[in-house]
């Protein structure tokens, strides 16, 4: 009888223990996912960024990218902008279908709650961990082609000049 209840529990036993142990490795990234395109279907003439800072003081400070593709499959939608640790949404332009610009606004003051009441605290939002190891001067852009999420890394980013918008308009007469 003894010997039935042992087999028993390692038959129940051995399966939740191989699953457990077959699991272990899936939290972790897989960077074949993650591997950069070499040869995207476009071609970018210009990538920089710029730093910005408002002349009011609840304007804040940032920095913009742009890109700019001197060509691009038709059927190319850029989507993301991977910088400084940051997920930028890549907005274009109508006027100008191949420049991109990813908005990095500078949070100063961030409302972090802190209460003894864990409702209240996990009002907090946690910044989104991006996938890759960036320097201060790479980006990466994330694209759909052929039904297929590809990225695509773009390093040695020009810096140009900051642009210090005035306090007030300079043209307005009050």
């Amino acid at each position: 009888m003894m010997k039935n209840i042992k087999t028993i529990v390692f038959l129940l036993t051995t399966p939740f223990l191989l699953l457990s142990f077959s699991n272990c490795g899936g939290a972790k990234t897989d960077d074949s996912k993650m591997s950069f395109e070499k040869n995207p279907p476009f071609k970018v003439a210009e990538a920089y960024y710029q730093n910005w800072v408002a002349g009011v003081k609840e304007g804040g400070s940032g920095t913009n990218i742009h890109i700019a593709f001197s060509e691009k499959d038709a059927d190319v939608v850029i989507q993301n902008i991977y910088f400084r640790n940051q997920i930028l949404e890549a907005k274009g332009n109508i006027n100008e279908p191949n420049q991109f610009v990813g908005y990095l606004k500078n949070d100063i003051q961030r409302d972090i709650v802190m209460d003894s009441d864990p409702v209240k605290e996990a009002q907090n939002t946690l910044s989104e961990r991006i996938p890759f190891e960036l320097e201060d001067n790479e980006a990466v852009v994330e694209y759909w082609f052929g039904g297929k999420k590809n990225y695509y890394k773009i390093s040695n980013l020009s810096q140009k000049e900051m642009i210090p918008y005035p306090q007030a308009n300079p043209n307005s007469h009050e």
